[in-house]
């Protein structure tokens, strides 16, 4: 909303762009936080398998960076967006379960993911956006899952010296009291 009204008392054309769960190479592979691309990729290169919190059954709309990229560049364009707030997202819900199987079938891997009992605090069940309105202006989702991931893999193992830090992330998260047991809720 400040954003809203700043940008109407100055006169400078204001957009508000709500991003889904994003995915693509260059996520940090330190933060604990930055995704599920990041987490079960870094976690099978490394020779873990992956690891999703509640049942797995957790739906999100994960969306290609490339396609984030081309919806910013889209509202630009279009002057008949200012003032407006648009969702980007992948248009589509996929389990965590699923995603997970992606990654080991990039990998080449079975998916073997653990299910610990534990949740992470704060995450919200299930995370679908409504891109309609994006739609509306000639945008649409191109990349998929499999693209994301397959990217991501491709820069993941490019990278030189890559450390271990799937356990200093789970430090960090179990310190913070982040990840919590089921049985805890």
């Amino acid at each position: 909303m400040i954003g809203f009204t700043l940008g109407k008392r100055y006169g400078i054309p204001t957009v508000a762009m709500r991003y889904s769960i994003v995915q693509g190479p260059r996520q940090s592979f330190s933060n604990a936080y930055s995704g599920a691309c990041r987490i079960f990729s870094l976690r099978m290169h490394l020779g873990y398998s992956p690891m999703a919190y509640e049942d797995g059954l957790q739906l999100r709309d994960y969306v290609n960076i490339g396609d984030v990229v081309r919806a910013n560049l889209l509202v630009l364009e279009h002057p008949e967006t200012d003032g407006e707030a648009y969702n980007v997202g992948g248009g589509q819900a996929v389990s965590v379960l699923e995603f997970a199987e992606v990654v080991a079938r990039t990998f080449g891997k079975p998916a073997r993911t653990e299910i610990p009992g534990k949740y992470r605090f704060g995450d919200t069940r299930h995370i679908i956006s409504d891109i309609s309105k994006l739609k509306r202006i000639g945008w649409k989702p191109q990349g998929s899952i499999d693209i994301s991931v397959q990217a991501y893999v491709a820069w993941l193992t490019e990278q030189p010296g890559l450390e271990d830090y799937i356990a200093e992330a789970d430090q960090v998260m179990a310190q913070q009291e982040v990840v919590r047991e089921v049985h805890d809720r």
